[in-house]
This record gives C-alpha cells, sequence and structure tokens, in this order.
C-alpha cells in the first residue's frame, strides 16, 4: 500500500517505508525485518531497487489491484482511499474539469488519521484547470473536490443550490421522501433541477438559472444575524427558505432552513442556505467523498426510490459514466415564475411580522 499510492516510477527510502508499516501494522518495525520484507517483493518481480531506494513496479500494481478487496478490511483506509481516487479520477476528468471551469476549488487532502481542507496555495486560491492539476492534487493526496458556488470575481452565484443536510435521526427513506417532494414543487415553476447523492448521508438538487436581474420588488427576509444586503447571494438563500417553507406542509416538523444549534436539528432535515454566499462551496458532482470514499454521483430522479450508497462505488460510477457520459450538465433555466412567488411569499412574511 505504501508505495502503491505513489506516482509511477517514485523511489522511497526503505526508513519511509518503515514507519509507514510500522504505523499500519502497530508494532515497531526493525531496518532488518522492512528489508527482509522488501526484498522478498522483489524476488516476486512485485518492487524494484535502486541504490537503497524501492518503487513498485507494474507487476506490483496489478498484483495490489487483484489482491486489495480480499484484504481490505485489514488496510490503511485513508490510503485505500487514495489509491482508489487514484485509479477513478482519470475516468472521470473532464467532468469534473467542466464543473470546476473558472472558479476557486478547495481541496480536502487525506492522510492516516487526518484530513484538511484546503483553500489557498500560497497566497493563491486554487484552480483546477487540467488533468495535470488533478493528477497533482492526487499525488499529494487531495480526494475531494470543493468548487465555489459562483465564478471567479463573480458578484452573483451561478448555481441554485438545494442542499439536504439530514441530523442524525433521520434516516435516508425519509431524507428520499423530502428530495422527490422538493423536485415536484420546483417542476411546477418550469425547474427540472438535477439530483446528486452527497456522497454520505443526504442529497442535493441543482439548478442554474438564465442571467437575471434582482426582482424589483425584492427585499431580503429579516434574519437574527440583523440587515442584510439586497444581491443575488441573499436572494438565492432567501429562495432556499422559501423552497423549504412550501415543501414544510407536507413534513410538519420535519423540515427547517435554520442552520443554528445543530443538536437541536438531530431529527429534522436542513435545507443548508449558508451555501448562497460569497466564497461558498459545495462538493463537485462525481467527486469522492473523503469521509466515506463514496462518489457524489448524479441520479435520475426516477432512481432515487431505489437508490443505496453502495451504487456510489467508485467503479460502479466510472462504469455508468462510460456507458452515459456526464449526466450533470446544467442548462441554464428561466426562474421568472418561481421568483415571482418567492417574492410574494417573503411580502407575506414581512407583513405577519408584528
Amino acid at each position: 500500500m505504501t508505495l502503491v499510492i505513489k506516482s509511477k516510477g517514485k523511489l522511497v527510502d526503505l526508513e519511509h517505508i518503515r514507519e509507514k508499516i510500522s504505523r499500519d501494522v502497530g508494532r515497531k518495525f526493525s531496518e532488518g525485518e522492512t528489508a527482509e520484507i522488501l526484498g522478498s517483493l522483489i524476488e516476486r518481480g512485485f518492487v524494484r531497487e535502486e541504490s537503497r531506494m524501492y518503487a513498485i513496479t507494474e507487476a506490483g500494481r496489478e498484483y495490489f489491484e487483484d489482491r486489495w478487496r480480499k484484504i481490505r478490511e485489514h488496510l490503511n483506509q485513508e490510503y485505500l482511499k487514495v489509491y482508489r481516487a487514484k485509479r477513478y479520477y482519470p475516468n472521470i476528468a473532464e467532468a469534473l474539469l467542466e464543473i470546476c471551469k473558472d472558479r476557486w476549488v478547495s481541496v480536502f487532502r487525506l492522510f492516516t488519521g487526518r484530513a484538511w481542507l484546503q483553500r489557498k496555495l500560497g497566497s493563491r486560491y486554487i484552480t483546477i484547470r487540467s488533468r495535470e492539476d488533478v493528477e497533482r492534487w492526487l499525488d499529494i493526496h487531495g480526494i475531494d473536490f470543493i468548487p465555489y458556488v459562483h465564478r471567479i470575481n463573480s458578484d452573483r452565484p451561478d448555481w441554485f443550490v438545494l442542499d439536504f443536510d439530514a441530523g442524525r435521526e433521520v434516516s435516508m427513506e425519509k431524507v428520499k421522501e423530502v428530495v422527490r417532494a422538493t423536485y415536484r414543487f420546483l417542476e411546477k415553476f418550469g425547474v427540472e433541477p438535477k439530483l446528486k447523492y452527497s456522497g454520505s448521508r443526504g442529497f442535493q438538487l441543482w439548478a442554474r438559472f438564465e442571467l437575471h436581474p434582482l426582482p424589483k420588488k425584492y427585499r431580503p427576509m429579516e434574519l437574527r444575524i440583523g440587515k442584510r444586503e439586497r444581491n443575488h447571494f441573499n436572494f438565492y438563500a432567501d429562495l432556499v427558505r422559501f423552497v423549504e417553507s412550501q415543501v414544510a406542509r407536507d413534513f410538519p416538523g420535519l423540515t427547517t432552513s435554520d442552520t443554528a444549534h445543530k443538536e437541536a436539528r438531530r431529527g429534522k432535515i436542513l435545507f443548508d442556505a449558508s451555501i448562497m454566499k460569497p466564497m461558498g462551496d459545495v462538493r463537485a458532482p462525481y467527486s469522492m467523498h473523503f469521509k466515506t470514499g463514496q462518489i457524489s454521483m448524479p441520479l435520475n430522479i426516477g432512481e432515487l426510490r431505489g437508490f443505496k450508497p453502495e451504487h456510489a462505488d467508485p467503479e460502479k460510477v466510472v462504469e455508468r459514466y462510460l456507458r452515459r457520459g456526464n449526466e450533470f450538465v446544467l442548462p441554464p433555466v428561466d426562474g421568472s415564475d418561481f421568483f415571482e412567488e418567492a417574492v410574494d411569499w417573503f411580502d407575506s412574511i414581512r407583513k405577519d411580522v408584528p
């Protein structure tokens, strides 16, 4: 595992390997023991040595690819995700590049027992512009790509994202019911959003509206945070709150758009409006979730009822992608009717406030 996740031809020294196998096995290996293990792999043609440095061979890679499924529970699970990510992303790179185009992207990097979200390289925000960029991040264990909802230097989001964040006491089947109801509600306005699995316990609906001004009658909702500016980010966030308020009629007590008090939401589904802000980010379609190793895969609404998380295994997603191509293309849609009804609702709420 230590050698197979390195880039092809990458040579590493014996001490590096000794440290890694000591950590993974849970006991200290001596240099002699490590050298003996490497010697046996060299004899089998799985590893080559060059000036006391070691690299895996193609035969070693083929052997590991055949072997890991049989022993997966005994492997370093973080490194197994990195290994699988390196095999997965080259197949779907074009779809990832399309969604990341012309925008900043954060990247989750994964190592044994720790993961962190990296937003910058030095003083610059990260961009993903080519296959080589993707490969460079994979080489430093960047496996989960989180683009911003607006393009670089834009004053508005160009995605409208409904993120369904399930509290820990809410079943996935109940989340599916809410997602289907939300999809039907948006359909009434001619908005047919794209659906994707989050890669963990939730789902998202995305839409892209035709370029539009703010509705003349729109005034931001009054929230606890105080006065809010009249701009497209706040408008889209308020649209999320509007949708939740309408769907909630069919699911009393189950949904909320209030992001505060996470523990109080353990039995609720949050419609997360906090994504709709400057520098708001969201997991890319076809990205690997750094915690689960599952893919944030696109779905058709008709597939939702029968969906199971194991359907989002990287190999299954690649097979589907090679058959169907990119299933997360977002054509711009007319949101005028949707906006009009939302603004009327904002006004009604404001009039009800003493």
